[in-house]
């Protein structure tokens, strides 16, 4: 179980009981002076920067590649792969560049927080918002030209794109040229993903007239969607700092435009239908949700938590609405091979996982399903139970963290912490990285927490009988 999702699970299961968590301290922002304000802009730009090198430094001197990755359009890392003996410093050079780009972020989106707080704080607040869109543009630009990526998946992608709409149907031989000599030595994994991302996928791709185009024209597809999803966000929250977080920061950068990953397509129709349900026209949210679950199955999952606030009873109406529609089209347009491929991904991860873990994973999916049953019910927002909901993916991936920034959207707190926090926790959970003994602070921190509150709680008083 990842160390993550233990801390969620800890902290999720004490809340559902009925046991309040305990308050934090309230931290006061420092003043940010505007020479501050640069200085967190360089770092923060400097820091996505050195990860990006850092990334193709690896890719060629961290342990053994096979031959077919040499024929990739891009330099490639990937956790499969064997590390060499450089691997541990690499993953402590990754996690400091990604305290400094942490603390360039929290520098420019604090500035600009104190700024709307009012006080002396307005020049710099002012300087923090004039440099956010040239800071998000050199973030675009380096994830869009980095010439190396951490994960896969694009490359299946432009493999599901060039096989079209329907990518269940794979004739023998069908890749030719430059596909041919990655396809045919890397298979593709069979398709998890529903119509809504195979559909726009296919038109995205056949953008591109080479590997390297196709690639790039994902990649101008996520940056899109980085900036709508910036525009929803600001919709839902009227709040200058929680945009800036987003479009500052580098880990949606380098997730969603670097390695191009698709939940962002997901998250931009859950955030269109938390703004559909906030201006009172939940039915047509049910038709974003369901969209959201044809893009993953797991998002109409968690995508039913945003029809908690209507009662109960509306509630599960609108949530089951929204999984039936989604498993009609999925049928009516996907059918019996998207069935097998989900089934046959679900068989395959676990014949490569102990059998202990696989009951474990088990058991936790039916936690998190029971965790959503709570809060469509009582209509209350477990505070962490965003991260737990990741546990629903077959492996936890660092880019299945945002969406637990959408929960904490729909549940209206701690979303700026949330976003804030996904570049740290994010690098902390790559497998890329052997940092997997650090992220264990995490349950054990949930742990401490819960006992000192329990210690200083002040002790009941008792009663007498009649009293």
């Amino acid at each position: 179980m990842s160390p993550l999702v233990l801390a969620a699970l800890i902290l999720t299961v004490w809340e559902v009981l009925g046991r309040r968590l305990p308050a934090l301290p309230r931290l006061n922002l420092p003043r940010i002076s505007r020479p501050a304000v640069a200085l967190g802009a360089l770092a923060l730009v400097a820091g996505f920067s050195g990860q990006l090198i850092l990334l193709a430094f690896q890719a060629g001197h961290d342990g053994a590649r096979p031959d077919w990755v040499s024929r990739t359009p891009l330099l490639f890392v990937d956790e499969a792969f064997p590390f060499g003996e450089a691997h541990g410093l690499i993953s402590f050079a990754a996690l400091g560049l990604v305290v400094a780009q942490t603390l360039g972020l929290l520098t420019l989106v604090g500035a600009i927080l104190r700024g709307a707080q009012g006080g002396n704080d307005a020049a710099p607040a002012r300087l923090a918002q004039q440099v956010t869109p040239f800071v998000a543009a050199i973030l675009a630009l380096l994830a869009f030209g980095s010439p190396a990526v951490s994960s896969g998946d694009v490359f299946g992608y432009v493999g599901l794109g060039l096989l079209g709409p329907h990518p269940f149907e794979r004739p023998a031989h069908f890749f030719t040229g430059e596909y041919a000599r990655v396809f045919d030595s890397w298979h593709l994994r069979p398709t998890i993903y529903g119509p809504v991302f195979t559909g726009l996928n296919a038109a995205v791709v056949s953008l591109g007239h080479t590997f390297a185009g196709k690639v790039l024209a994902l990649r101008a597809l996520g940056i899109v969607l980085m900036l709508i999803f910036a525009a929803l966000v600001h919709v839902l929250a009227r709040s200058r700092a929680l945009t800036a977080a987003v479009v500052l920061n580098p880990m949606l950068w380098l997730q969603f435009v670097t390695n191009a990953h698709n939940d962002l397509l997901g998250m931009n129709l859950l955030a269109g239908a938390l703004i559909l349900i906030a201006r009172r026209r939940p039915a047509w949210a049910v038709l974003l949700v369901a969209a959201a679950g044809l893009v993953k199955f797991p998002f109409v999952v968690f995508g039913a938590v945003a029809f908690a606030r209507e009662g109960p009873r509306r509630a599960i109406l609108y949530a089951a609405g929204a999984a039936a529609l989604c498993i009609a089209v999925s049928a009516a347009f996907a059918g019996r091979p998207y069935l097998d491929a989900l089934t046959l991904t679900a068989r395959t991860r676990a014949e490569f996982t102990d059998p202990v873990l696989n009951e474990l994973k088990f058991a936790l999916s039916l936690t998190t399903l029971a965790v959503t049953a709570f809060i469509l019910l009582r209509g209350k927002f477990p505070a962490f139970a965003g991260w737990l909901y990741t546990a629903l993916a077959p492996v936890l991936f660092p880019w299945y963290l945002v969406w637990a920034f959408w929960y904490a959207l729909a549940a209206r707190g701690a979303a700026l912490a949330t976003v804030l926090a996904l570049p740290l926790l994010a690098t902390l959970s790559d497998g890329i990285y052997g940092l997997d003994v650090l992220a264990y602070v995490l349950p054990l921190a949930a742990l401490a927490w819960l006992v000192l509150a329990m210690r200083a709680a002040p002790p009941r008083r008792l009663h007498p009988a009649g009293g």
